[in-house]
């Protein structure tokens, strides 16, 4: 054979060689890229189980994105998570964002998952929360959004100041051993101690429904996951905006799901969802533009953020251009 052909041959192979260690390496590391998940923290909540509905249906698969869910029973568990840097995102109330932003943890919102109407609740062994004057309740923390929720409805369904009342940190699933064994008179709680609770013939006494907009719970990821994976964060909202509308258009198996995956009844999950209101993608680009309707994210977080300095737990008022990210809706 000619030797200008031999050469050919083996020039034409080594190149090849070299293309398909090229593809292989790239095929390879788009792998390893796809394959590392985004872990977010999430606690047994109706309102943002939804995602277990983008799990469990293949939307975050179809749309790209490799997501790691870390469920804790307990929602300070689930901070911790996020807190420790073992997650990258986090299903929290609005409040906790701006306290994070604050401590120096830069956070930011990418998706508003609902507004609690009568999903959060205070119940009691007294009969009207005139009555707890004088008496002992259990929030989720001091200066949290639990007690910023207890103080809002005291005020204004009972004329009652904080000086009326005294606190204690009871978390919500242990609110109903709390009234069994006497150590307070109501407490803030939801799914399943709700109707538990209930069950048990203590009093429903309010609901975040009086004062609406206090607690809403938003979906918000370290800024530095966002810089360096926009796409799967876009990929993630998209995700959410899917599995929110399926639960218009099947809501039986997507309450099935969401029941399953967190631990708790059907009927308990069902009830819990009936407690919150889903928002939409036009409901979240509303809630997060800026302006004074009380269903945006910068009208409540001005509240919350009066709330915290007058009481000295934070020395200026945060910038919430900086907290609220909408790019991921548009």
């Amino acid at each position: 054979m000619n030797k200008w052909i031999i050469s050919g041959i083996i020039a034409v192979a080594v190149i090849i060689g070299i293309l398909g260690v090229s593809f292989t390496s790239l095929e390879l590391n788009n792998i390893t890229k796809n394959e590392e998940p985004i872990k977010i923290s999430v606690n047994a909540w109706p309102g943002y189980s939804h995602v277990f509905i983008a799990k469990e249906m293949g939307f975050f698969e179809a749309n790209g994105v490799n997501v790691e869910l870390l469920l804790k029973e307990d929602y300070s568990e689930s901070q911790q998570l996020y807190l420790t840097g073992k997650s990258d995102g986090i299903f929290e109330v609005f409040t906790d964002t701006i306290i994070h932003n604050v401590n120096g943890i830069e956070t930011k919102i990418v998706y508003i998952a609902d507004y609690s109407t009568t999903g959060d609740v205070i119940v009691g062994s007294v009969e009207n929360l005139s009555d707890l004057k004088g008496k002992t309740i259990g929030v989720e923390g001091i200066n949290s959004f639990s007690h910023i929720f207890m103080l809002k409805v005291l005020e204004e369904k009972a004329n009652l100041q904080e000086s009326d009342v005294f606190f204690k940190v009871v978390s919500a699933q242990d609110v109903l051993q709390s009234l069994e064994d006497g150590s307070i008179s109501a407490g803030h709680t939801w799914e399943p101690t709700k109707s538990e609770s209930l069950n048990q013939g203590y009093v429903l006494l309010a609901s975040a429904e009086d004062v609406s907009g206090i607690i809403t719970d938003v979906l918000a990821f370290d800024s530095q996951i966002i810089e360096d994976r926009p796409d799967d964060i876009d990929a993630i909202v998209k995700s959410l905006i899917q599995a929110r509308d399926f639960i218009e258009q099947d809501r039986d198996t997507s309450v099935t799901i969401m029941a399953e995956q967190v631990g708790i009844s059907y009927d308990e999950m069902s009830d819990g969802l009936d407690g919150v209101y889903l928002l939409n993608l036009e409901d979240n680009r509303f809630s997060m533009k800026n302006s004074q309707d009380t269903k945006s994210l910068y009208h409540t977080g001005s509240f919350i953020a009066d709330f915290f300095l007058d009481r000295g737990q934070i020395d200026v008022m945060p910038n919430f251009d900086e907290i609220i990210d909408d790019q991921f809706l548009n």
